[in-house]
């Protein structure tokens, strides 16, 4: 157990330093951060393996080492005590000024059973009823321009690619461009009116180089294929992680660059294909307010596979912003309620997250003293899960800068 021990510690605090390590020059040690949850979970058994076993010098060690990891632990896991979805449950916490932003890629629409699903993606956009929209891998797609208004879509011109990243807003876009050399990269200034005040935004989508993970490299690695294989396939897959990385370290650097320099208030969204304890995100998040740090709870994952242990899209704002909620889909269902009204019937949607109801429209019923008939549950939808890699990310981000 002492070896075990020493490896793990080891491990552990070489996890510290990888944020700070530029890919381009320790290419190798930055893929530890893919890991690191992992990492974190055996030293936490192994101090209370210590602790248990009374051996208070190894123990006192432990407890040592570990706390100097608490930052680290928080940019996956948040401690809570009881997690409540109700949004009625939640509402005064939200001020009515609060953005609603929400990330996703959406994998060209192609779901699971590689059949276009836009029209389940875009029924699930409209329930959240987001106000700043991002999609990756969102391609060319005049008709989620069409089923997605009210919101404005950035220039299409400005999608290049079927893998381009795009921009919508329930408030006017008055300039938009890409950067050609992030490949993936798009930005969009809109104008959020707030009363008679009018407040310009910018908002960049980021889709940042992959990690040339393929799903046959996760489930070999999920169903532990390793054990009764050769090495071969495991160098072959830290050595297209560690050239990416250095990849992605570069196109880092650049979009920090443009946040620093951007002459309105930022909110950074995207898959950045890389986990918080990685150059990329030390770079881009450093300056900036990380939703699910501010306002999450629990445990974060956004991408599919891997143990759905890691934590790849995020949404990062200015301090000028101060996060509200935090929540990634992996849960929804939409429900449907009829409402019986003056002898007719009227048919609403309501959403929920994980077991429990989001009910604002029966909550008004129940006011009005009217009489609700649930009737048997209509279409439910399996979240992002099959829709994606991905899960979508929603956050509540309100706006105390100065105005223009």
């Amino acid at each position: 157990m002492g070896v075990v021990t020493l490896c793990v510690v080891a491990l552990f605090i070489a996890t510290l330093f990888v944020p700070t390590l530029d890919p381009r020059e320790w290419s190798t040690l930055s893929t530890l951060g893919l890991i690191a949850p992992f990492v974190y979970a055996a030293q936490a058994l192994l101090t209370l393996y210590w602790i248990v076993r009374w051996r208070v010098a190894v123990a006192t060690l432990m407890v040592i080492v570990s706390l100097c990891g608490v930052f680290s632990v928080s940019l996956f896991y948040k401690l809570e005590l009881r997690r409540v979805y109700t949004e009625p449950n939640l509402r005064p916490r939200y001020d009515s000024r609060a953005l609603k932003v929400m990330s996703y890629n959406v994998r060209s629409f192609i779901g699971d059973n590689g059949e276009r699903c836009i029209d389940s993606v875009v029924s699930m956009i409209k329930a959240l009823n987001p106000d700043i929209l991002c999609l990756q891998e969102m391609g060319f797609s005049d008709i989620a321009d069409s089923l997605l208004s009210p919101l404005h879509p950035m220039p299409r011109s400005l999608s290049r690619t079927e893998l381009s990243p795009a921009i919508y807003s329930r408030y006017p876009i008055i300039r938009a461009g890409r950067v050609d050399s992030l490949k993936e990269f798009v930005w969009a200034d809109v104008v959020v009116k707030r009363g008679t005040q009018e407040d310009t935004l910018r908002i960049y989508n980021s889709h940042l180089h992959s990690t040339a993970i393929r799903r046959d490299d996760s489930e070999y690695i999920e169903r532990h294929a390793y054990l009764d294989d050769s090495l071969g396939k495991v160098r072959s897959i830290i050595t297209r992680l560690a050239e990416n990385n250095a990849l992605r370290a570069a196109q880092a650097d650049t979009l920090a660059l443009m946040v620093a320099s951007s002459p309105y208030p930022a909110i950074v969204c995207g898959d950045f294909n890389d986990t918080p304890i990685s150059y990329t995100y030390r770079t881009v998040a450093r300056p900036m307010r990380d939703a699910f740090r501010w306002a999450g709870r629990g445990y974060s994952h956004t991408y599919r596979g891997f143990f759905d242990m890691l934590r790849i899209d995020y949404i990062l704002a200015g301090e000028e912003f101060e996060p509200l909620s935090y929540e990634v889909i992996d849960s929804w269902t939409l429900e449907q309620t009829t409402v019986r009204r003056a002898g007719q019937r009227d048919t609403v949607w309501r959403r929920s997250y994980g077991n429990q109801m989001a009910m604002p429209t029966l909550e008004q019923a129940q006011q009005a003293q009217e009489q609700i008939v649930r009737d048997s549950l209509g279409e439910r939808i399996d979240n992002g899960v099959r829709y994606s890699d991905h899960y979508p990310v929603f956050a509540r981000l309100l706006y105390n800068g100065k105005t223009n």
